[in-house]
């Protein structure tokens, strides 16, 4: 995302954001810098942008806590109460969770965050060379090209192991060809050579000649099942013949014993019987149609078929003579279908042994099958042998086809192996001489970017250790590890690692340096910067380059926030100290449960003194406090500007010792002039002596002791209007030295006079007359 300026972000529920707390930004100020002292929430600021840009929160990592996501809502807070939105000039992005992932909406909007904290430095710093790789491996990203040089040596492995199984394959195909060779009698010399001979021959033949043989079996074993059957048909004709003799004889018996018409009457009671089956409850009588004795009549003729013992038995002879007769039928027809179907197997048969004349070596029936199915099985008996030698002289047209298909697929796999085999061989250097040449590359170019950084740490570190002779620092890759990175640094003339011989603050400080040198790598325009508290270990003596280091380097950045519990810091910004206009100094007060993160309600010391001031009814001991404080900055400033002598002891400098230090020969040659535009936009000065201020304090200098810091006695005979001029004159004094926006007239760039940044105020003279 190319990010706009930062107008405000807004927290809910992150860690120490208990209430949604919102933080706005200064347009035009590219350097926000957060002070307050441990546990006002400076981290939970810093957290939310690292949770915004990054989906993370860095400050509770390493802490032994294992996954922290369960820590990042404020106490009483779930996952879902979570959330950080940062409006900027270019558009809005907010960040939630989803599960366990942190979502950012809208993605385009998302901004480049890059956060340092102080563990981060000690990891950078005194890591071993390979976790200290790992550390900036993101600032420095080869990963798509180690990938390619993976999956490349990959591709060498792979390749190395498919040529040796291709030259295995190669050496079976030639053994297979070897063993068909030595199977055919060895016809030729050379095995290779009677293959390729061989594949040439056309067998389209055999398979057709495999063909009919078979057809031919199938045809003689269609002749076997159908003589069975037909066989079994005759036999069961045979069988239902006799039974219908034997039916119709033991019928014929009976009948004669019985009545000369009981066998009219058993059919006319038969008759009767299937009526009543029929119509089981007729109203009369089917015969007489007398509905006398209807009753019960179905039931009367049963019992006479049934228990009349000539008729019953009649009856039971007569069912059997019927039946048989109906199953002599059925056996006639199977026979005489079978008959007529016999004349196709044997025409079908007769065909497939035609076709087989001509096929050398293939005996044929002596005579051909008869005509009659009934003389079959002793034909088939005759020729049953023959059978045998078809299905061998089949299999072994098909063997013969198999082993040439066989012969053809060894030749032609021993042609595509081979040939991959080459193809491999030729192509395995290549390979190894791209890898070699993507490794290189990959080396010059790290070294390349290495290189670059370590100037820009050098030249950094330069400007914070000024004339030390510390600035030769060096990052370079172990050439024979994949990702090791060695920190060296110029010590005593000689390359040592800094962690041996640098002290605690130089080594923040290099560490400092080396990320700000990376963040720098990638588009540094569109990346917001956070520094957290970074600065707890460095002197006084480098606070003051490495803040205006820091001043400098922030604007290269999109936006770069500082957080910060250094007290000369905030001492500094308050008193001008820094370049106060590049700046937005934010100060938060003391954090609770109830409340959370709250923003201080601070200003400037000359701002506060002149609300003092303007008060309806001044404080004249607050007025004097302030004003002693601001007084004693600004002489504090002037003293040591103009190398002012002071006396020496062991107590701090009071008001007493500062303000005759500003002696008469210094105090008539002092004057500023102070810039102003006009209307057309023209630039002008006006001149303001700074002597009649000097002299008015001087008289009335006691007043703040007395009003300022004692309650006694005196303090009642002083009037009020004495304390309040004494605020106006230090405050008027301090307005014209000092430039609030930029700070104090420091710079002697002119040869004549001391200059504030931008030229707004001019200090007169440059020097000190002697």
């Amino acid at each position: 995302m190319t990010i706009g300026a930062l107008e405000k972000i807004t927290i809910g529920h992150l860690r120490g954001s208990v209430k949604p707390f919102t933080l706005s930004f200064e347009r035009k100020k590219k350097l926000t810098i957060i002070y307050g002292e441990n546990g006002t929430g400076k981290s939970t600021i810093c957290d939310a942008f690292d949770f915004l840009g990054n989906g993370m929160v860095g400050s509770l990592n390493n802490r032994g806590l294992g996954n922290t996501e369960k820590y990042w809502p404020s106490a009483g807070k779930g996952k879902a109460d979570v959330h950080v939105q940062l409006e900027t000039s270019s558009g809005s992005c907010t960040a939630t969770f989803s599960r366990s992932n942190v979502i950012a909406s809208p993605q385009e909007n998302r901004p480049n965050v890059r956060v340092l904290r102080r563990k981060q430095i000690l990891e950078l710093i005194e890591a071993t060379d390979g976790k200290r790789y790992d550390a900036i491996k993101h600032f420095i990203d080869v990963t798509a090209i180690e990938s390619a040089e993976k999956t490349l040596s990959d591709l060498i492995r792979d390749t190395d192991r498919y040529q040796n199984d291709y030259a295995a394959l190669v050496r079976e195909n030639r053994d297979e060809i070897g063993r068909h060779w030595e199977s055919a009698g060895r016809p030729i010399e050379g095995a290779l050579a009677w293959a390729k001979t061989e594949s040439t021959q056309d067998i389209a033949h055999i398979e057709d000649e495999a063909k009919i043989l078979d057809d031919l079996q199938k045809a003689y074993r269609r002749l076997t099942d159908f003589s069975d059957e037909f066989q079994q048909h005759l036999a069961n004709h045979t069988k239902a013949k006799t039974a219908a003799l034997a039916a119709q004889e033991a019928f014929s018996q009976q009948q004669s014993k019985a009545a000369q018409d009981a066998a009219d009457i058993v059919e006319i009671l038969k008759v009767a019987q299937n009526y009543f089956r029929k119509t089981p409850n007729p109203s009369v009588c089917p015969l007489c149609g007398s509905d006398e004795k209807v009753g019960g009549l179905a039931e009367r003729i049963n019992e006479k078929l049934t228990f009349h013992n000539e008729l019953g038995k009649l009856n039971q002879l007569q069912d059997s003579k019927t039946k048989a007769a109906r199953a002599l039928e059925q056996a006639e027809s199977r026979v005489k279908e079978s008959r007529e179907k016999s004349a196709t197997h044997k025409t079908g048969f007769a065909q497939q042994v035609e076709k087989i004349q001509s096929l050398p070596g293939i005996q044929l029936p002596a005579h051909p099958i008869p005509d009659e199915p009934e003389s079959w099985p002793a034909w088939l008996e005759e020729h049953n042998d023959l059978l045998a030698g078809w299905k061998s002289a089949e299999s072994s047209r098909r063997e013969f086809r198999n082993r040439r298909i066989a012969l053809e697929k060894a030749l032609e796999n021993l042609k595509d192996n081979e040939q991959k085999q080459k193809e491999l061989s030729d192509l395995l250097p290549k390979l190894n001489q791209a890898l070699d040449i993507a490794r290189e590359e990959r080396h010059t170019f790290t070294d390349n970017i290495l290189s670059q950084i370590s100037t820009e740490v050098g030249r950094l570190y330069e400007a914070v250790h000024c004339g030390e002779g510390l600035d030769k620092i060096s990052l370079t890759l172990d050439p024979n590890k994949r990702a090791s990175l060695e920190l060296g640094a110029n010590f005593n003339a000689e390359e040592v690692p800094p962690q041996a011989y640098f002290s605690e603050s130089h080594l923040d400080t290099l560490g400092l340096c080396v990320f700000l040198a990376l963040a720098g790598m990638n588009k540094p325009e569109d990346t917001i910067l956070v520094l957290d508290d970074v600065l707890a270990s460095v002197d006084e003596r480098h606070a003051d380059r490495l803040i205006l280091m820091l001043y400098e380097e922030s604007k290269r950045f999109g936006h770069c926030i500082i957080s910060t519990h250094y007290k000369p810091w905030r001492h500094k910004y308050r008193w001008g100290w820094l370049a106060n206009g590049q700046c937005q100094f934010i100060e938060l007060s003391g954090w609770n449960s109830s409340r959370g993160v709250m923003l201080s309600n601070s200003v400037t010391d000359i701002t506060r003194l002149r609300m003092l001031l303007d008060e309806h009814a001044p404080d004249p001991q607050l007025v004097c406090a302030k004003a002693g404080v601001i007084l004693k900055a600004v002489l504090d400033f002037l003293t040591q500007l103009y190398e002012s002598s002071l006396p020496r002891h062991s107590r701090g400098y009071t008001l007493g010792d500062l303000l005759p230090a500003i002696d008469k020969k210094l105090r008539p040659a002092l004057k500023i002039e102070r810039l102003t535009i006009d209307a057309d936009g023209n630039r002008c000065y006006q001149s303001v002596p700074l002597q009649p201020y000097f002299d008015e304090l001087h008289k009335i200098m006691q007043v703040r002791n007395i009003f300022g810091c004692h309650f006694n006695q005196l303090s009642s005979d002083l009037l009020d209007a004495d304390a309040l001029r004494f605020g106006e004159q230090v405050y008027e004094l301090a307005e014209h030295l000092l430039d609030q926006e930029v700070g104090w007239p420091r710079s002697a760039k002119s040869g004549e006079y001391w200059s504030t940044t931008g030229g707004s105020r001019r200090l007169y003279p440059l020097r000190k007359p002697g």
